[in-house]
């Protein structure tokens, strides 16, 4: 090699790498996406020849017709521009709040929680469009007024006041799951823009006091947390069917799995099996093989994003970018905590592979957000630019050999 054309690779490495943060997104996206689907696949066919009279394709059809309209709003996403991402949050937020209203008015209600919209044969549940409402909106409020965020009052309005409706229509409909996976977006979006520390001390008391409130008022979530407190006299029949057949489920799989579609629990003994608890049938039927393929695909999710937050120069990419990175990987964390009995049971799915359209729509939409902001990190315009120079140089090369 000349030293040319060791120069020129040297100069070249850093722009290659500037990529580097688009391109572990598109290969964590595609491996839970694909994951997904055979998942959903084999979790939910027990289930659609109950409700659909032998046909075991439904839920994986509507499954994968949202995976279309999510990977459409994927590709759209992130072609859009930062600026054009920061025209839109204050749209998201309000229209989820809207949106939230009208399913406290006239939602449906399903375990317990009322958070969902039924439009005609659509249901759709307007929470999941809060979470990149919320995302966005602190993003552009928290860089606007990141140097006055020394006082209790800069800190609340208005980006406070904004959030605060959402996760408060959130609590209305008894949803405490994704209102706690919305405090941790909100929190993380707080600390990247400066918040003082000791007003973290203050919200944590506060929340504290709230959770305490929430669980005394709701029977259903009392009884989770003291089954996960003494699980030893537990009925696994009833209250700790889940946990315990999620258990059996991950310990039957060994190394390898049962093989898919091979899944014994998916026939009733695992309530959930395509939703919340999809993790332990994902153990089940492809082993310790399968849940370190998913943990490394969420794993590349979280060095893409502390690489947009760290490389970025504009502050809403950071905030936001750290928000929406706390949403998909910390429910993850939420959801694999809870089916391993490290938690008690939320009713967090699991992002992109759980069935569910809302969330997948509005997940991969999300990717799509932290792809736009992995576009525009210093040097990969550039990188993306030299990609046609790499490949017409290979062919000239290789037209060359020819002739030689």
């Amino acid at each position: 090699m000349t030293a040319t054309a060791s120069k020129r690779d040297a100069a070249a490495s850093p722009t290659r790498s500037a990529a580097t943060s688009y391109y572990l997104l598109v290969a964590a996206t595609t491996i839970l996406v694909v994951l997904g689907l055979a998942m959903v696949l084999s979790s939910s066919s027990i289930l659609s020849i109950r409700q659909t009279d032998g046909n075991p394709y439904a839920l994986f059809m509507v499954q994968a017709m949202a995976m279309a309209v999510g990977l459409v709003a994927l590709i759209i996403g992130s072609r859009l521009s930062v600026k054009m991402w920061k025209r839109l949050a204050p749209w998201i937020l309000f229209g989820s709040i809207a949106l939230l209203m009208l399913v406290y008015v006239a939602g449906t209600s399903s375990g317990g929680n009322k958070n969902w919209l039924k439009v005609g044969p659509i249901t759709m549940q307007p929470s999941e469009i809060g979470k990149l409402g919320i995302a966005l909106y602190l993003g552009v409020v928290l860089a606007t007024f990141r140097n006055e965020l020394t006082n209790l009052k800069r800190a609340l309005v208005p980006g406070g006041i904004g959030a605060g409706i959402v996760l408060a229509l959130v609590l209305a409909g008894h949803d405490m799951g994704t209102a706690m996976v919305m405090a941790m977006m909100i929190a993380a979006a707080y600390w990247v823009a400066g918040l003082p520390a000791r007003f973290f001390g203050l919200f944590a008391v506060l929340g504290g006091v709230g959770i305490l409130a929430l669980v005394n008022i709701g029977d259903t979530r009392l009884d989770r947390i003291q089954t996960f407190l003494e699980p030893e006299g537990c009925d696994i029949q009833a209250a700790c069917q889940q946990t315990t057949h999620g258990t059996w489920a991950l310990a039957s799989g060994g190394l390898w799995g049962l093989g898919p579609g091979m899944s014994r629990e998916k026939w009733g003994g695992l309530p959930a099996a395509d939703n919340d608890f999809i993790f332990a049938v994902l153990g089940e039927e492809y082993g310790l093989i399968g849940t370190v393929l998913v943990l490394l695909a969420f794993a590349m999710i979280v060095i893409a994003v502390t690489r947009i937050v760290s490389r970025s120069r504009d502050p809403f990419v950071q905030i936001a970018g750290a928000a929406i990175g706390v949403w998909i990987v910390g429910q993850a964390c939420v959801n694999i905590a809870v089916v391993v009995g490290l938690a008690p049971v939320t009713g967090v799915p699991l992002p992109i592979v759980s069935s569910g359209g809302s969330s997948l729509i509005m997940s991969m939409t999300a990717l799509g957000v932290l792809m736009a902001f992995a576009r525009h990190e210093p040097g990969a315009q550039e990188a993306f630019a030299a990609r046609p120079s790499v490949i017409k140089r290979s062919l000239t090369v290789l037209s060359r050999g020819r002739r030689g």
